[in-house]
């Protein structure tokens, strides 16, 4: 089973218990041994591991910690499963009393939360000696960058997409080889598919998802070189107004909703059957996660009938939400030293190379060769955009674009279902800088 965009897009985090969890969080200073300027550090551990996954990750964890065990004598890594509703909590928890676990497998977007407050170990000159250090998710090590220094690196991928069906391009008298590379292909492609009838529709989204839409629509907007937000944590800035890529992006979905070329229910699609019509061969085009149609077709349908492509930007260019999870380590980890070699051995391309037929992406573009290409054709469309990959660093991505009420919901739904492009991007401006600024004091 592959992991599921929906899954892995960050629910509510434990700000509060954060808070506390900064003051008692920093335990004893860190042995040479435990050091990761330490020569020794990662280097022949021994002991045990506590490693703490989330459940979406459960047979990509218990694969790689099996292998290990069994590959590492002196070694050995305990794993324990945390549900993805509360696994953010349970860390704060373990922290706040000082008992948390060697290493994590953190939602990369609820990373910065913790390494602001000093929760997770200084890891910066550990990965500064990792070899392949610069093919690492450019977006995942964002998120692990705090002031300069980096306290974590990529775990896994779930990387959004844009899918389509070939089956109806060839009936549409399209190229199936010849995807949308712009928002104009994207709309004149989904006219005329739109234009067979029958039920058919051209394009498809979770119309009230806010993060499915999150995370569809927004490498859109990074792909035209802009973000929604500019700054570092505690002094971030809304960049909403006069945000030119941010219009273009909306006006393509107002246009795809004002045209019908989206079935009606799309409105109320709350992401629980999020791609099960395109699975059906009823849509021609849809956004979402690699691993979401994975889930719900037939093996022998990807490639030949199911395609993927990266998600483009206005007039050409493209992006990923870089979703997943980041390792890190708890500042007060019992075995700093152990948790890190675990990390490299996972890092590594033996490794990376199983991802796929465990559910998940790898981390590291040099992954991306031709055998890797020729045996996962599909996840080769998402590995290659990992490259230019991002995701939104600041501590209060869930109040922004996970909430029914937040500001990004807020200004889609003036927008696209309301048509009234100046009013939404006024209400994102002082929405996102409203909940910068209470992040910031």
């Amino acid at each position: 089973m592959k992991l599921s965009a929906r899954q892995t897009l960050t629910g509510a985090g434990a700000v509060l218990l954060l808070a506390a969890a900064a003051c008692s969080s920093s335990g004893s200073p860190p042995s040479s041994a435990g050091s990761a300027s330490s020569s020794s550090f990662g280097v022949n551990a021994t002991g045990t591991v506590q490693f703490w996954a989330r459940t979406v990750s459960k047979t990509l964890a218990q694969k790689l910690v099996g292998e290990f065990n069994a590959t590492h004598k002196n070694l050995q890594v305990k794993l324990t499963l945390t549900s993805i509703n509360d696994d953010v909590t349970s860390l704060a928890t373990s922290i706040r009393a000082g008992d948390p676990p060697d290493v994590v497998g953190l939602n990369d977007i609820d990373v910065p939360t913790f390494t602001r407050n000093g929760s997770f170990m200084d890891l910066t000159s550990a990965i500064d000696k990792l070899p392949d250090k610069q093919a690492l998710s450019p977006g995942h090590m964002g998120l692990a960058t705090y002031q300069g220094k980096l306290y974590g690196v990529p775990y896994w991928a779930d990387l959004s997409v844009l899918w389509y069906n070939k089956t109806l391009f060839r009936e549409a008298g399209l190229n199936p080889d010849d995807p949308p590379t712009t928002y104009a292909q994207i709309l004149s492609d989904a006219q005329a598919i739109n234009k067979l009838g029958h039920g058919i529709n051209g394009f498809t989204f979770a119309g009230d998802c806010q993060g499915c839409l999150g995370f569809t629509v927004q490498p859109g907007i990074w792909a035209d070189g802009t973000h929604l937000t500019s700054g570092d944590i505690g002094s971030q800035t809304a960049n909403v107004s006069g945000n030119t890529p941010l219009e273009n992006a909306l006006t393509l979905y107002r246009q795809l909703w004002t045209q019908h070329l989206v079935p009606d229910n799309d409105r109320t699609d709350n992401g629980t059957t999020w791609g099960e019509d395109f699975a059906a061969g009823k849509i021609g085009i849809m956004p979402g996660g690699y691993g979401q149609l994975v889930n719900l077709v037939k093996a022998s349908q990807l490639g030949s009938e199911f395609m993927d492509t990266p998600l483009p930007g206005s007039n050409g260019g493209y992006s990923t939400f870089d979703g997943g999870d980041d390792f890190a380590i708890p500042s007060a980890a019992k075995n700093p030293s152990g948790a890190w070699e675990f990390i490299q051995w996972v890092l590594q391309t033996q490794q990376q190379d199983q991802y796929p037929a465990l559910g998940a992406t790898p981390i590291r573009t040099d992954v991306l060769t031709p055998g890797f290409s020729a045996e996962n054709p599909e996840d080769a469309v998402a590995l290659k955009a990992l490259a230019k990959g991002y995701a939104p660093v600041t501590l209060v991505y869930d109040q922004m674009f996970n909430q029914a009420g937040g500001p990004w919901f807020q200004m889609f739904t003036t927008a696209v279902y309301d048509g009234n492009m100046s009013v939404a991007l006024q209400q994102g401006q002082s929405g996102l800088a409203r909940l910068l600024q209470q992040a910031s004091s």
